[in-house]
């Protein structure tokens, strides 16, 4: 078997941090977008179609929000190991 160095395994804590870092930003955004985005006036001219818009912008943000709080967790933990190492 091959021996990994401690420089490969701190090389691996650092890519794995940025990929952290760049998902978590990736999940930010489309969460504060789907958060801002208002509801259309014309598609909601129904009674129904207001609700079920309103329902739907519910579901997209408790997506978002739970895939932003796993990428935090993985970024804390990431982020914890790199400076355990260092």
């Amino acid at each position: 078997m091959r021996q990994t160095s401690a420089e490969e395994i701190s090389m691996e804590q650092l890519i794995l941090s940025l990929i952290s870092v760049v998902l978590f930003c990736l999940c930010c955004h489309q969460f504060i977008r789907t958060m801002v985005k208002p509801i259309p006036v014309l598609a909601s001219e129904r009674p129904y179609a207001r609700g079920a818009m309103q329902l739907g912008k519910f579901y997209k943000s408790m997506a978002w929000g739970t895939m932003t709080m796993a990428f935090l967790g993985g970024l804390v933990v990431s982020f914890q190991q790199v400076f355990l190492t260092l």
